[in-house]
């Protein structure tokens, strides 16, 4: 009996499925590892293709298929041990701070859009999921982020003080304040 091709798409599928769920950890190391050589030795213009591949993949996947990963992600970052997810966020925070300029001011431009669109039911989650997070927070960390919040106001105010002086005309610079 000969199968169609999607039939065959579907075989496939179930096999790779079982095939990864069935792997041992030393094969997940070992493939994890050749993953990480076979990235490093690539060209410029090899990581560029290979993101442009991925960027089509990812739009070609259904409204299932995009639920399907969210749900496994969602599943897999709940599975992981405190010492893991440190390390995606030490993993995180190098790769950002190795970026160009160029490319954090890509990705904030993509994240304002991306906050942009959301609907309104993405937000009202959004504002749910915040205020739970917030809730289980201990005293330290709600003490941290708001010194993190105070530095970063701090930061503003100083960029937007030099922009205001930078636009000031020489007269004004000049002016001194009188008191009244």
């Amino acid at each position: 009996m000969k199968l169609s091709p999607e039939e065959r798409k579907e075989r496939k599928r179930e096999y790779n499925k079982r095939y990864r769920q069935n792997r041992t950890e030393e094969l997940r190391e070992k493939r994890k590892e050749y993953e990480n050589r076979r990235l490093q030795n690539m060209t410029e213009e090899q990581k560029e293709e290979l993101k442009e591949s991925n960027k089509r993949r990812y739009q070609n996947r259904t409204e299932e298929q995009k639920e399907e990963i969210k749900e496994y992600n969602k599943r897999r970052y709940q599975n992981m041990t405190e010492e893991q997810k440190e390390e995606i966020k030490e993993y995180n925070k190098r790769r950002y701070q190795n970026m160009t300029e160029e490319q954090k001011k890509e990705i904030k431009e993509y994240d304002k859009r991306r906050y942009q669109n959301r609907t309104e039911e993405q937000k009202e989650k959004t504002k749910e999921y915040n205020k739970r997070r917030y809730q289980n927070m201990t005293e330290e960390q709600k003490e941290k982020r708001k010194e993190k919040r105070k530095e970063k106001r701090k930061e503003k105010k100083k960029e937007y003080d030099k922009r205001r002086y930078q636009n000031r005309t020489e007269e004004q610079k000049n002016k001194t304040i009188t008191p009244h």
